[in-house]
Order: structure tokens, then sequence, then C-alpha cells
């Protein structure tokens, strides 16, 4: 795909010889904003429609309140219609099951009435061979640039130790997920290591 937009580029640069001088200008910025562009887009780990379509499988979704997607993380913060996850995610009730769902399907939920999701992540680190707890705990670090200045990390923080929220991981995606059913919203952390 680059080298057609190179040789369309080169095609066009050709034939600008011919144009006025002004054209040639306008023509040179529309390349460079087409450009500029593509590189900003580059930029991002996610989008909000892919993120959006993926979480809409597992959580009832409402309106986007906050989306950041930067080369290696992405934050995002959806209003929920429900406060369960579809069927599709079953809910786990227990460290063990959670961690063979995860291993198992590459995607797991838990929740444990009067514990947090901080409480969680660390139970589930500390399990086992606690890949869970270290993904988890790797997607909400590596995320802090998306949610740096924003009103929204107060809420993400509240939401992780908000007592019997939900917490979610999904292999594919690196993405950590923190359904608080009190505020009624569901918070999406992935980040990476490049």
């Amino acid at each position: 795909m680059v080298i057609l937009a190179k040789r369309h580029i080169g095609i066009s640069l050709g034939r600008m010889a011919l144009w006025p001088k002004k054209m040639k200008q306008s023509s040179s910025l529309i390349t460079l904003v087409a450009f500029s562009g593509v590189l900003l887009a580059a930029c991002e780990r996610d989008s909000e429609a892919e993120v959006r379509a993926t979480l809409g499988q597992w959580f009832f979704l409402g309106q986007t309140a906050y989306f950041d997607s930067q080369s290696h993380c992405t934050g995002a913060m959806f209003h929920t219609n429900l406060n369960l996850p579809r069927p599709k995610i079953p809910i786990q009730t227990n460290v063990e099951a959670a961690k063979y769902a995860l291993r198992a399907d590459g995607l797991a939920a838990v929740r444990i009435d009067g514990r947090t999701p901080a409480d969680l992540i660390d139970a589930l680190r500390l399990s086992g061979d606690g890949v869970f707890g270290k993904h988890a705990l790797e997607a909400g670090s590596l995320a802090g640039p998306c949610f740096q200045g924003v009103e929204i990390a107060r809420d993400l923080y509240a939401a992780l130790n908000r007592p019997s929220a939900t917490l979610a991981y999904d292999m594919q995606r690196a993405g950590l997920m923190v359904l608080d059913p009190v505020q009624k919203r569901l918070f999406y952390i992935a980040g990476d290591v490049w």
C-alpha cells in the first residue's frame, strides 16, 4: 500500500510541473494533510469503533463517556444499560474458576461479593501461575498515559476499589475491564510493551 501511495504521489508531482505555482502549493498542502492523517491513525492502539464492537459482545454498552488511544495504550469509559455482562462472558465467583476460564477461553470475568477488583487482581496474581493477575496488573499500569490529567482516572480508581464490581480480562486485546455496578460504568484499560 505504501508503494502504491508513493507511486501515486510521484505521478501527481510529475504532473504538477504543468500546474501554476499556487496549485502546486495547494496540492502539496493537501498531500501533507492527508499524510499527517495516516500517521495519526497509525499512532492509535485501538479505534473507538473496534473497542465498542468487541465490548458490545460482552456488555450492555450505553454512550461513550471517554476514549483515548495512543500507540501503547487505550483508556475508555462507557455508560452501561445493565450492570451485568452478557451471557457470552460468564461471571466466575472464585479465583480458581476465573484462572481456568482465562486459560481455556482467553477471556474471563470474576466477581466475588464484598471483594474489590483491586483485591481480586492481587489474589489472582498470587494464585498458582498468576497469569490472570499479572496480565491485569500489566494492562492497568501500562495504560496510565491514556488517563493522565483527566478526571476519569479518579472514577477508574473508585471502580477498582468498589466492592462487588466485576473484573474481566481479554487475552487477545490485552484489555482489562472493570464494570462498576454503582455508577453503571464500564472501564476498558489496555497497554502494550513494544
